[in-house]
């Protein structure tokens, strides 16, 4: 695995991606992240931006008109607090401090450097927001300028998804709709089949 990290990777996402996954783990992941992808793609007309993210028991892909990405989080509060000084700067304090905060931070500022095509690289201590992402759309900027992305936190319980998609300046972000994929699996083959309904981004529940 080291010898695939990018050099110029900081060393606490370094860290991250060395001990997020067992053995094993990340090529399932990988393989149900390309299924749900191929999915959603034979649905899409156009050809929309996609973004995938996965925990360890949650795979969440985002579908956009323009860039767009998505983070699922569930490592402990405590765990990315202790480390939250390497994620952080000054000007997230306000965020921090409340109740999740340092989950729900890093959630928000990964799925802007993914929007951003830079993934961990782009160095989540230079992306900040202007509102609490968790209470509002907060505008995303990446080291001291705008980026013309917008980011939305929730909490699901024991983990936190964060959304971050492309916005004009003073424009409402348009409606995000939730649908739930059910695998299946027949004659040694997976599937995934669409839930007959679809969520508006307020209804979704809050419960894990």
């Amino acid at each position: 695995m080291a010898a695939h990290l990018p050099a110029a990777l900081p060393e606490p996402e370094r860290a991250a991606v060395h001990g997020r996954y067992a053995p094993g783990h990340r090529r399932t992941q990988a393989e149900a992240s390309r299924l749900l992808a191929g999915a959603v793609r034979r649905r899409a007309t156009g050809r929309p931006h996609l973004n995938v993210s996965h925990d360890s028991g949650l795979l969440a892909l985002l579908q956009s008109t323009g860039p767009c990405g998505v983070d699922v989080e569930d490592a402990p509060e405590g765990e990315l607090r202790e480390v939250a000084d390497r994620y952080c700067a000054d000007a997230d304090a306000p965020l921090l401090a409340g109740p999740g905060g340092a989950r729900q931070l890093w959630a928000a500022k990964e799925s802007v450097a993914k929007a951003l095509g830079h993934g961990l690289r782009a160095g989540l201590a230079t992306i900040h927001f202007t509102d609490h992402p968790g209470l509002t759309w907060a505008e995303a900027t990446w080291r001291g300028a705008a980026t013309g992305l917008r980011t939305r936190t929730l909490d699901l319980g024991r983990r936190h998804l964060a959304l971050t998609t492309e916005a004009a300046p003073g424009a409402a972000p348009g409606a995000v709709r939730l649908t739930r994929w059910t695998p299946g699996h027949r004659d040694g083959r997976w599937s995934l089949r669409p839930s007959s309904s679809t969520a508006e981004l307020q209804e979704i529940s809050t419960s894990d």
